[in-house]
């Protein structure tokens, strides 16, 4: 059965950090925004399937402290094959010294486990330092961290590698660059997202992952959403492949004082 005690965490230590922050400056206002997406396909008969898929995205803006966490899942089950039961967890605070949002301090963790890539689970976690650039429609936003990262692995023999452990430990650097472009004339919203991971124990060891998305707005908070998502693991398990994409498409739903 799938641990949620580090999904459990994530949220509990969101509660605390919002409300320590909130104590701090009573006169700023709360901001806030919720997105939820949801999709799924049921085929029964000759042939027998169950996809289910769901994400939960909030932010929370109080003075100069902002908190993100998102927090996806998915479920298939094939002919009786369970192939994907995973989850994916990304918290993120950070703090602004200054009144505008080109340059932030910032700490994150991150747990995920994934029956295709054989991962039982994984734990990042790390700080850095990060810049936004806001025009209006357009907006771009980097972020430089050191981390740690502790994976649990259904396997101890991998591809460039000599560190033939199903744990596997090692202190990581990540690049982070997300843009984002709203056409509200025609209610289309494009974004894309690269991560980059690199080991600091192996040269080799180093991760691509490419998520892209459009969203058209049928109304209000309510919009259609097409998602790919690529990825590219130079370390990987011998049995696997080193890249591996999926694209997804399903409803998206935005709830907040800056819903858009």
């Amino acid at each position: 059965m799938l641990n949620r005690k580090p999904i459990l965490i994530v949220l509990i230590s969101s509660i605390f950090s919002l409300t320590s922050v909130l104590a701090q400056n009573k006169k700023d206002s709360l901001q806030f925004n919720l997105k939820m997406d949801l999709s799924g396909r049921r085929i029964s008969g000759t042939f027998k399937q169950l996809v289910a898929g769901g994400g939960l995205e909030l932010k929370l803006r109080y003075g100069n402290w902002q908190l993100k966490n998102n927090t996806n899942y998915r479920y298939n089950k094939t002919n009786a094959i369970l192939i994907e039961n995973n989850w994916y967890d990304l918290l993120r605070l950070m703090y602004y010294p200054y009144s505008h949002e080109k340059l932030y301090f910032g700490f994150f963790y991150h747990y995920d486990n994934n029956l295709l890539y054989r991962i039982n689970s994984r734990h990042q976690y790390g700080t850095g330092i990060g810049s936004t650039l806001d025009k209006g429609l357009s907006k771009l936003s980097l972020i430089a961290t050191i981390g740690y990262e502790r994976s649990d692995y259904r396997g101890s023999e991998f591809v460039n590698s000599n560190r033939d452990f199903s744990i596997r430990q090692n202190g990581l650097f990540l690049f982070r660059l997300d843009h984002g472009i709203r056409f509200p004339k025609y209610g289309v919203s494009i974004s894309s997202r690269l991560f980059y991971f690199q080991s600091l124990a192996e040269g080799a060891d180093y991760d691509l992952w490419i998520n892209s998305s459009v969203r058209f707005k049928i109304w209000r908070g309510l919009s259609f959403n097409i998602i790919y998502d690529y990825r590219f693991e130079n370390v990987h398990l011998e049995a696997l492949s080193n890249d591996n994409d999926v694209l997804l498409f399903g409803f998206n739903l935005v709830v907040g004082s800056n819903a858009r």
